[in-house]
């Protein structure tokens, strides 16, 4: 009997905590329900754009690439602008974003308003921006006051590398920084057509465009690939290719074609580490400016490619570039002052 009333009395006992916890449970979920009041998203979703420097005569702005992002709404406790893919918290609702592609160019950014409970309402906005660039002056006066030729007495006037995709620790689209692959020596290349070769530069700075002039010299003749010259410059014209590749004394006629500046940023790994960082033994890091020519035009050996030329280092009478050619190797030279 005694044990039945214990049983008893341990039923009864967990049926009120039950019972007391169940209400206290439900109070909570009654209370937390109404904690915040009645969940209503954003609305009335309002967003603007500020491109620095517009006005009636320059209605993309300035060329600087800066817009500034404002956005409103109702309900919004706080906002996201979503571009590209990233998106930025933004509490007060305000962005400032910097356009690089050069030209004239569309954006399109969506602003997020974000209300109670997680609730979002969003509005997109399209942007036409101008982001334009001005190339250094010393370059350009450095191009445009006199002419250039190859530097053949130095060691490293012509040479190759890995280009596109030739380090293992993942090579950037300008190619090795050096040509560690061959370098020519002084006056290595005196039997051919590059020696001669003579490259004159103007600018318009109202156009932002230049012209290139190029001269083969006394003997109209150039040197370089031949694979290149043959699909780009009119055939074989009679020469025999080298053990290597090359058309020693390609003729060429003198031409002109248009060229372009524009910035690059370019990384390298030198020591072959999978680290691309500045470092003792060198820079791996390079922002500077890049030659684009229009049509066939070319300095130091003809290669193809894009006939864009990136320079490593520059002054007023030395210039070391690369340019990857159309086998996909990075392609080396030094021009000097005539």
């Amino acid at each position: 009997m005694k044990k039945l009333d214990i049983i008893f009395k341990t039923l009864i006992s967990l049926t009120i905590v039950i019972f007391i916890t169940s209400c206290e449970i439900d109070s909570f979920a009654e209370s937390d329900e109404h904690s915040f009041g009645d969940i209503v998203a954003p609305s009335n979703v309002q967003v603007t754009a500020d491109i620095k420097g517009q006005d009636a005569d320059n209605p993309n702005g300035d060329g600087s690439g800066v817009v500034d992002f404002t956005v409103t709404a109702e309900n919004a406790i706080s906002y996201k602008f979503v571009y590209n893919g990233v998106e930025q918290l933004q509490a007060d609702g305000t962005t400032t974003m910097n356009f690089t592609s050069l030209g004239v160019n569309k954006y399109t950014v969506v602003a997020i308003a974000v209300g109670i409970g997680g609730t979002t309402s969003s509005q997109a906005i399209s942007v036409e921006v101008l982001v334009s660039y001005t190339p250094p002056a010393e370059l350009i006066d450095a191009l445009t006051s006199g002419t250039w030729k190859l530097s053949k007495d130095e060691g490293g006037h012509l040479g190759v590398a890995a280009g596109i995709g030739g380090d293992a620790a993942g090579a950037s689209n300008f190619g090795a920084p050096i040509p560690w692959w061959w370098s020519a020596g002084p006056l290595d290349k005196a039997h051919t057509g590059a020696y001669d070769d003579r490259y004159n530069f103007t600018w318009d700075s109202s156009s932002g465009k230049g012209s290139y002039s190029f001269d083969s010299g006394d003997d109209g003749t150039i040197l370089g690939k031949a694979g290149a010259m043959r699909d780009d410059l009119g055939g074989d014209k009679g020469q025999t290719e080298t053990g290597d590749g090359d058309y020693e004394n390609y003729p060429l006629d003198d031409y002109s074609v248009e060229f372009t500046i524009l910035p690059f940023t370019a990384t390298w790994d030198w020591n072959q580490d999978g680290k691309y960082e500045d470092t003792a033994s060198g820079q791996e890091l390079y922002p500077g400016e890049k030659i684009v020519f229009s049509g066939t035009g070319f300095v130091g050996m003809y290669v193809g490619g894009n006939h864009e030329y990136f320079i490593w280092e520059r002054s007023a009478n030395r210039i070391r570039y690369t340019c990857i050619g159309a086998d996909g190797n990075s392609w080396h030279g030094i021009l000097t002052k005539d």
